[in-house]
């Protein structure tokens, strides 16, 4: 999930991308994040395959694997951006290959592809600099296609991470407090952000919204798997992870033991202008 910031939004939008130690911290287990983040759903895989002119894909902030090895399995072929080398050597296990490098400072060398996309790593690339980028690496009428998953989790969650993290790390910029009420709703500055970063390169068609729906039940053991792989998580030491893992494990105990979680998977996209 993408990290938000501290505090309501200000008016000029979220701007995760500044916290580079977060955005370079999810490599310190690799094999945890790719077992526990869950993939994409297949409509959205397919759309965007199918509103693309080929299948050349260019994957930027790759992490293991995840979403490469999904359109990989669609039929294309997949490059992947990634500025983790512990994140791209798990990819490449999957014969994904991969490139090491901040998106920004990424360079195309002439090749050009047919669908730019991220998955819920869109937010820790600069908004402007990285919709500049894809639009040189996109082949005219190209799309570009950043997509986020929307949790929405149970309010006796988030007030436990809540809780936990205010003791543990008050200064942490995972703040899952934001989420209380629509998840979809807490995350449309961070979409606008994106969206706004789109326009201002003046190469792309007007950013339009596709939101898929689904959800998934958690065990306890499932969902206390995922939690440190959250930015903001990521750097805590053992023990304030424990202090966490041991709130949230006892808010999904009173659950039942396990939590269902309604997901929106947002994709905010646009295609490269035939003219720069």
């Amino acid at each position: 999930m993408p990290t938000l910031a501290q505090g309501q939004p200000d008016k000029s939008g979220p701007e995760p991308h500044r916290h580079r130690q977060t955005a370079e911290s999810f490599g310190v287990d690799p094999e945890r994040y790719d077992r526990a983040r869950p993939p994409y759903p297949q409509a959205l895989v397919d759309r965007i395959v199918a509103a693309s002119p080929g299948r050349h894909v260019l994957d930027v902030g790759a992490g293991t694997g995840i979403e490469a090895r999904q359109f990989q399995a669609a039929g294309c072929t997949v490059l992947g951006v990634e500025p983790d080398e512990r994140m791209a050597a798990f990819a490449r296990r999957s014969r994904i290959e991969v490139e090491v490098s901040r998106f920004e400072d990424w360079q195309p060398a002439g090749r050009q592809f047919d669908a730019v996309i991220a998955g819920t790593a869109w937010h820790w690339v600069d908004p402007v600099a990285g919709a500049a980028k894809a639009a040189q690496a996109l082949r005219p009428g190209g799309r570009l296609a950043p997509f986020h998953h929307v949790p929405q989790l149970p309010a006796e969650l988030i007030a436990a991470l809540a809780e936990a993290l205010q003791r543990v790390a008050p200064d942490s910029p995972f703040n899952p407090g934001l989420l209380k009420g629509s998840a979809l709703d807490a995350y449309q500055p961070l979409f606008a952000k994106i969206a706004d970063g789109i326009r201002q390169t003046g190469q792309f068609s007007e950013p339009e919204q596709w939101h898929f729906t689904w959800e998934r039940t958690y065990s306890r053991e499932e969902w206390l798997d995922q939690l440190p792989t959250f930015g903001g998580l990521t750097q805590l030491p053992a023990d304030k992870i424990a202090d966490v893992l041991d709130n949230a494990g006892t808010a999904i105990d009173k659950l039942c033991g396990h939590a269902t979680m309604p997901y929106t998977s947002v994709v905010i996209t646009s295609t490269r202008s035939h003219t720069t």
